[in-house]
């Protein structure tokens, strides 16, 4: 297999600097794993028309390729990009073709994903998931390669570099995150058996769609807030609450991760992945099944600072070998160096 040293990062980047988006992560972890870097904004608006944008976007797309000439190309979901431009590259330039989707490929109801996705999936020479779950699923779909890629979080962003004091904490209790009919029920059922919960809550849509008259109302206090303002958060919250979206499954999400190496303590849906495999449960982990698990751990290490304090600073020693950097580097080493070995398990050996 070739020697890697041009890496093309297909992704969504915004503008505007201050607005982080997950691919600004892994371009800057390529970068710091020593190889030449450029990226490609797949959401970029040339033109107002969606269906004519997607066309001028893909054809941009190529001419970066024939320009950089990638020896590696890193596509982060890029939903809109076609099998049929796909193929073109895969078949005209010398490139490694690799697609990491941090949604579910197979659900296009909610759009997650695209005809595009599912057509370009035995083209891809790799394809990386977040969920063990669906590994037999892709392979069964045509991928060629199919490895285990946890949502890594970015140590220069989530980073537990100072200490809580209980003085600190602004609330009991938050969740941050954006609206979705599913939250609001937990939430307001905990609130309904904790009405006095210092609860704080952040996220897009919440405004909008509760009523005047929710018992979440007086808990909302803003709007999205990204690094390094939702690290703080994480650290003035006694405990970060965490919901596991229908799509993800049995697996984790972003924040499985982004608390635990913010220093802060989770308290998440329990899945299969978090509690057995990515943590352990009551050791470096606290999950929840129901309301009233919630409402009973919550109170419980509300009343015991130290517990709850000694399963932060263990999570916080787990989920360092979790940095994206680190996630990357081993991908690497295994598709790249090791993948010749026969009977070689797609997956990955956490320190």
């Amino acid at each position: 297999m070739k020697q890697i040293k041009k890496v093309l990062v297909v992704g969504s980047f915004n503008s505007n600097p201050e607005i982080y988006t997950y691919a600004i992560s892994f371009y800057k972890s390529f970068k710091k794993l020593g190889y030449e870097v450029e990226r490609f904004n797949y959401r970029k608006k040339f033109v107002s028309i969606k269906k004519l944008n997607d066309f001028v976007c893909n054809t941009f797309l190529e001419r970066k390729v024939a320009q950089f000439y990638p020896d590696l190309i890193f596509f982060i979901k890029s939903e809109n990009i076609f099998a049929s431009t796909i193929r073109r590259i895969k078949n005209n330039f010398n490139a490694v073709l690799v697609n990491f989707y941090p949604d579910n490929p197979f659900i296009l109801w909610n759009g997650n994903s695209t005809s595009n996705i599912l057509l370009s999936l035995p083209i891809y020479d790799c394809f990386l998931t977040w969920s063990k779950m669906l590994i037999p699923v892709l392979e069964s779909a045509g991928c060629k390669k199919v490895y285990y890629f946890p949502f890594a979080y970015d140590q220069d962003l989530y980073n537990n570099s100072q200490k809580n004091g209980l003085d600190n904490y602004l609330y009991d209790v938050c969740f941050i995150g954006t609206w979705s009919k599913d939250r609001e029920i937990w939430l307001k059922m905990l609130c309904e058996k904790l009405p006095n919960l210092n609860l704080g809550i952040f996220g897009n849509m919440w405004h909008k769609k509760l009523s005047s008259d929710s018992i979440l109302i007086n808990k909302l206090k803003g709007e999205a807030i990204y690094p390094p303002k939702v690290v703080e958060i994480f650290k003035k919250s006694k405990i970060v609450l965490n919901f596991i979206r229908q799509q993800n499954m049995t697996s984790h999400n972003m924040r499985t991760l982004e608390v635990p190496a913010s220093g802060a303590f989770l308290l998440t849906q329990r899945t299969v992945e978090q509690a057995n495999f990515l943590f352990e449960e009551g050791e470096n982990i606290e999950c929840f099944a129901d309301v009233n698990e919630l409402v009973n751990k919550i109170e419980f290490y509300l009343k015991n600072d130290f517990l709850r304090n000694q399963i932060t600073a263990k999570s916080y020693k787990s989920v360092k070998q979790f940095t994206l950097q680190n996630i990357l580097e081993n991908w690497i080493q295994i598709f790249f160096e090791l993948n010749v070995k026969k009977g070689r398990k797609n997956e990955f050996k956490f320190l």
